[in-house]
């Protein structure tokens, strides 16, 4: 028979693609990138080379290597535990009605997780602007 296809042992020929080895490679690419993507992602906290602020006006919101919070109202240092933190910072921001402003100072070493939670709680507590501070280096150390 002319213009038919010749039949192997297997059955008939089909001009079909075979997609199921591309979905395979698909797949494994898709594993390494969802494993690999999360651990390349390391936040670091900027450096500035000037950081002004106007520390007895507004509190600052401390966090040490450690992740421990510590709050500053006043030149007045607090150790804050995390379970309060949202609560203290709503207390603070209950006497200031017009001033929703915090400052955040962070250790470059902290995780970036703990700087989160102090935001959640802070935005959570009703602050309304949050301002990093950094340090500035010596002029020696900067060259």
């Amino acid at each position: 028979m002319r213009g038919t296809i010749p039949e192997s042992r297997f059955g008939a020929v089909t001009a079909e693609i075979n997609v199921t080895p591309m979905i395979d490679v698909m797949l494994v690419l898709l594993i390494i990138f969802m494993v690999i993507t999360p651990v390349m992602v390391r936040a670091t906290l900027p450096s500035a080379r000037t950081a002004t602020y106007e520390r007895d006006r507004h509190p600052t919101l401390i966090v040490d290597a450690r992740g421990a919070f510590a709050l500053d109202v006043g030149r007045r240092f607090e150790a804050v535990p995390d379970a309060r933190l949202q609560g203290r910072l709503a207390e603070v921001y209950a006497t200031r009605p017009d001033d929703h402003v915090l400052y955040l100072k962070a250790d470059r070493d902290v995780s970036y997780a703990r700087v989160l939670t102090a935001l959640d709680a802070a935005r959570q507590a009703g602050v309304v602007r949050i301002g990093a501070i950094t340090e500035q280096r010596p002029e020696k150390a900067r060259r």
